[in-house]
């Protein structure tokens, strides 16, 4: 039975035979101990007949550490059913990586995954927004929280990842927005486990934009959730040394302090091709809280969080409250 790729965003979206696209995976890895920080991002850029290539990026976020390992898009192969996606002997699922790169070789284990929730309506996070066949990128979450095991070695080092924690996303289409905030950490200092993914960027639309965001706090099971498209309203500040934002929905107000760490350098996609270039810090922290009515109802900080300002992010900030 073939299985409704927009109520699955975590399989591959595209073909291989698609002009001016990218898809792209993001697996993150933090050890027990928070001393190895790893993001692994798989994907394809396909611009045209002469320039389509399968590719893995990778971050050491400790060290700052990172590098582009391009391949041809014969080595790619997938299903169509369900998140199981090749690139030569390196493989990705919803339940491992395989991985067979000069910096990490081994095989992570996630069985236990954590996804985001899903109606008929909203299939994604994203929304209705998923129904939408002419966005320019959409994104998906596959895991918000999950445990690791397994070993790995290579140039990165030997690593044990037994009770460490991953996280997996995705984005697809044609190209990255002209600016956004990207924030992300499920390494809390709480009493139960916390996933939060914040992300602010210039959405084009109908030959204008808006300024779109998705935001999502999981807290053991539980999600709050604030987006363009449930109604809620937004405010952010940059500074050089934080990003500042507040998210508010009904009766709920969440307060986001992502505080800068060093960085490493990335390639991103423009019109399916990987010219575009930001710096991504996998040694952020995040301060949060979380209001019901005016009354904190959760409040702690993250470390190891995922942070991206990328472009002229002026346009995204307010003074007041924007929806």
């Amino acid at each position: 039975m073939k299985t409704s790729k927009l109520y699955h965003p975590e399989i591959f979206q595209g073909n291989l035979s698609k002009k001016k696209y990218f898809e792209g995976w993001y697996y993150k890895f933090v050890s027990q101990d928070q001393q190895k920080a790893i993001a692994i991002i798989p994907g394809v850029a396909l611009y045209d007949e002469n320039d389509r290539h399968a590719f893995i990026q990778i971050i050491d976020g400790v060290n700052q550490h990172s590098n582009y390992h391009r391949f041809d898009i014969n080595e790619v192969s997938f299903s169509k059913n369900e998140l199981d996606f090749s690139i030569g002997k390196n493989r990705f699922t919803s339940n491992s990586a395989t991985l067979a790169l000069e910096e990490i070789k081994g095989e992570i284990i996630f069985p236990n995954i954590n996804p985001l929730s899903s109606s008929l309506l909203n299939p994604g996070i994203m929304g209705w927004y998923s129904f939408t066949p002419f966005m320019q990128c959409y994104h998906g979450i596959v895991s918000l929280y999950h445990k690791l095991d397994g070993q790995t070695q290579g140039s990165f080092g030997n690593i044990n990842w037994h009770n460490g924690v991953g996280y997996i996303e995705k984005d697809w289409g044609s190209s990255f927005p002209k600016c956004w905030i990207w924030a992300h950490s499920n390494n809390f200092q709480s009493d139960v486990p916390a996933s939060l993914m914040a992300s602010v960027a210039h959405i084009p639309w109908m030959g204008n934009y808006f300024p779109g965001f998705i935001v999502l706090l999981w807290l053991d099971g539980k999600e709050y959730r604030f987006a363009t498209y449930n109604q809620s309203k937004m405010k952010c500040t940059v500074d050089d040394d934080a990003v500042t934002m507040s998210f508010m929905r009904k009766n709920f107000q969440l307060d986001i302090k992502a505080n800068r760490g060093k960085t490493s350098p990335l390639r991103s996609p423009i019109l399916g091709r990987m010219e575009g270039k930001i710096n991504e810090s996998i040694q952020a922290s995040l301060e949060v809280t979380l209001f019901e009515s005016g009354k904190s109802i959760y409040s702690s900080t993250a470390s190891t969080a995922g942070l991206e300002v990328a472009g002229d992010t002026t346009i995204l900030e307010s003074a007041e409250w924007k929806s």
